[in-house]
């Protein structure tokens, strides 16, 4: 039998065609966001000159590339910060296949079925997106044109922060461990379906995060960035630190100033 860290080693080495295809499809995504925001804001003026339609043509292509668009940033955002879970779900799977005298692809699979949920919302966002941009109250950038939008996502997003059900998400992002332990199949199918119950339990953890990128314009790379450290410090930060709660804190924060400056008229 191999040693812990002999196992931790193979497992990295047999896996090695995930880790380039995760940090590819993470690079091509960050690129098509960067091309796509270049583009939309050099063309910003004639966009908003077509009713605000942020992404531009027909309403089902406006609708189409808005989801290719929060797809992109999900895999951008999220596959960076699947990196730890899924090191630690190959390790497992190297264990039992050292057990059983086999050794298959499974995190891939596991890979795939943590992005699906992601998809799934990037789906619900690319939707949102397009009421919103709809109603006037997104600019070109998907960025709120209205105060008081601004401050019901942030004070929702705060609030959210501090709920029970955020920490029980969290605690499984946080410890994927003790979850993994406590639903592992073996299989193809396990390895699938073991991702897309993780990767469901991080969208609860997390949409409320991404449902900012609303205020700050969903199409800006910094605040991406910005947000993708916000998720990755929650899951590496030492709960005892209390980060998610200071997020929270600021979330909410930020929301009242902005509904105090509107409604001061500031």
């Amino acid at each position: 039998m191999r040693t812990a860290s002999a196992l931790k080693a193979g497992a990295a080495v047999h896996d090695a065609p995930v880790w380039f295809g995760m940090a590819a499809i993470a690079a091509m995504s960050w690129f098509y966001l960067a091309t796509m925001g270049g583009k939309m804001a050099a063309m910003g003026g004639s966009a908003s000159a077509h009713g605000g339609m942020a992404m531009g043509g027909a309403a089902s292509q406006g609708l189409l590339t808005a989801f290719v668009m929060w797809a992109a940033m999900m895999m951008a955002m999220m596959l960076p910060a699947a990196g730890p879970s899924a090191a630690l779900f190959s390790t497992l799977a190297a264990k039992r296949a050292q057990e059983r005298g086999t050794w298959t692809r499974t995190t891939a699979l596991y890979v795939t079925g943590y992005a699906a949920p992601w998809i799934a919302f990037a789906a619900l966002a690319a939707l949102a997106q397009r009421a919103l941009t709809h109603l006037l109250l997104l600019d070109p950038m998907a960025r709120s044109t209205s105060a008081l939008l601004s401050s019901a996502i942030l004070l929702a997003a705060g609030t959210y922060q501090w709920l029970p059900v955020k920490r029980a998400c969290l605690s499984k992002c946080r410890t994927p461990l003790a979850f993994f332990m406590a639903r592992w199949r073996d299989g193809a199918t396990g390895a699938f379906v073991l991702g897309l119950q993780h990767g469901g339990y991080c969208v609860a953890c997390c949409w409320a995060l991404m449902g900012v990128m609303f205020v700050v314009g969903a199409m800006s790379l910094a605040w991406m960035g910005l947000v993708m450290l916000l998720v990755l410090g929650e899951k590496v930060i030492p709960a005892r630190w209390r980060f998610d709660l200071a997020v929270g804190v600021t979330f909410l924060v930020s929301g009242l100033w902005i509904a105090a400056r509107t409604w001061s008229g500031a």
